[in-house]
């Protein structure tokens, strides 16, 4: 069974007093501290001893860490944390099952999950720094930075529902958003390949010219995606493009949204140039890409 599969088995395997103990070790960790059971059992009103057998109960599947060294004070990890947004999930009916990881980057992974009615769905899960995090054990490191990943990955899953409801709703070719909790955001199942493996194509030129028209359509809505490549461009089988990945979104006011939103256009078309073949010039794009107003931004081409 898959790590993330034993996680999720846990949503239906603790109690609802356990899982309070678990929430309260992340609101502890959102304030950059440790979690005790003193500290806890103040909280919640439980006895210091019926907290520590929760702790280590938590500790020993995983959800929590203790920084070594440190006696029983303990952290929350990324495990802990998704099992709070998959209970969360859950609990609204949401998500009913999660299953393979169909998709894994250095800040994510994205896996299919499935909703009561049976619609596939895809579940993302952020995780910044997670080979930092396993170095907080090994080198007995503060706890203060472990928490901010962890920080890092809620703000990141934020942004990155708060662009897709825009864009969706623009009309831009993106995943339709469902819901987020925590680190965790949910959306429609886009099935299809990265542009990145793209070889050949009867009409690249037009092909490109789409994408960018789908970022000229993303900045009128007040979006520049900031990350773009052909990693996170999908290519479905009828031919559509979609736009994945946007954490990293800023504003067309951003003082240095120009910079982003160039690097976004040369990009593609560095790849569309060295794997298709396509000679553009790249001023004449970017015009293309600003004009209907650019918000701002026509007169810096």
């Amino acid at each position: 069974m898959k790590e993330l599969e034993r996680v999720a088995r846990l949503v239906s395997g603790l109690s609802e007093l356990e899982f309070k103990v678990l929430e309260n070790v992340e609101k502890l960790a959102d304030q950059g501290r440790v979690s005790t059971p003193d500290l806890i059992s103040k909280s919640l009103r439980l006895s210091v001893d019926y907290v520590a057998k929760v702790l280590e109960k938590l500790n020993g599947h995983g959800l929590v860490w203790s920084p070594a060294g440190r006696g029983r004070e303990y952290m929350l990890n990324y495990k802990g944390l998704d099992l709070l947004a998959l209970h969360s999930a859950s609990r609204r009916g949401i998500l009913t099952h999660i299953g393979t990881k169909i998709g894994v980057g250095k800040e994510a992974d994205v896996h299919l999950g499935l909703t009561g009615e049976g619609t596939p769905i895809a579940v993302r899960f952020y995780r910044i720094g997670r080979q930092s995090m396993v170095r907080h054990k090994r080198l007995r490191e503060t706890s203060l930075e472990a928490a901010n990943y962890l920080a890092s990955s809620k703000a990141a899953a934020k942004r990155e529902i708060e662009a897709l409801r825009i864009l969706y709703q623009r009309g831009v070719p993106v995943p339709a958003p469902i819901y987020r909790n925590r680190h965790m955001v949910v959306t429609s199942l886009i099935e299809g390949d990265e542009l990145a493996r793209l070889r050949k194509h009867p009409e690249p030129e037009v092909l490109l010219r789409e994408i960018l028209g789908s970022v000229r359509a993303a900045m009128n809505a007040g979006v520049i995606h900031c990350d773009l490549s052909p990693y996170n461009i999908l290519l479905t089988e009828d031919g559509r493009h979609v736009i994945i990945d946007w954490p990293q979104w800023v504003k067309p006011t951003h003082p240095n949204a120009d910079a982003y939103l160039r690097r976004d256009v040369a990009n593609l078309v560095s790849f569309f140039k060295r794997k298709l073949g396509v000679r553009v010039d790249m001023d004449e794009l970017l015009e293309f890409v600003l004009k209907d107003g650019g918000l701002g931004l026509a007169s810096q081409v």
